[in-house]
């Protein structure tokens, strides 16, 4: 006697192979956050990783302010900026990353770090991509 096949039996093939490729993607694939406004920061050779532990803030090239992925105005920059450095875990690791835009004039770059300087906070590290230098 034959045993007769459930349809069932066809799909757990089918399972395995769709599971398989789900620890695939999540093990291979990273999930990042995206900014609010997409910027092309400024070239630097330095080779110093950006530091980890505190707030993002990021300037457009007209000079918007998104404080953690928030549009704010210079009022709003300030408040926000205390109140994450009062609810950091580890305020003397607290750092301002500020992502600028390489098109943004410089005159508002140093109002905007004369703006973080006013609150106190001094760890500030300005976000760049690296620029390969050719060896010959």
């Amino acid at each position: 006697m034959k045993k007769a096949q459930s349809r069932d039996d066809n799909l757990i093939p089918l399972i395995n192979v769709v599971f398989l490729m789900l620890i695939f993607f999540m093990v291979a694939g990273q999930i990042q956050r995206s900014d609010a406004q997409t910027v092309q920061p400024p070239e630097s050779l330095s080779n110093t990783r950006q530091a980890e532990g505190g707030i993002t803030l990021i300037v457009t090239a007209d000079g918007a302010l998104y404080l953690d992925n928030q549009n704010v105005d210079e009022t709003g920059l300030a408040s926000g900026l205390l109140a994450a450095f009062s609810q950091a875990e580890k305020p003397e690791a607290f750092v301002v990353l500020v992502k600028v835009d390489a098109d943004l004039p410089v005159d508002v770059l140093q109002t905007v770090l004369r703006q973080i300087k006013a609150t106190g906070l001094m760890r500030v590290s300005l976000a760049t991509r690296q620029v390969k230098v050719d060896e010959k």
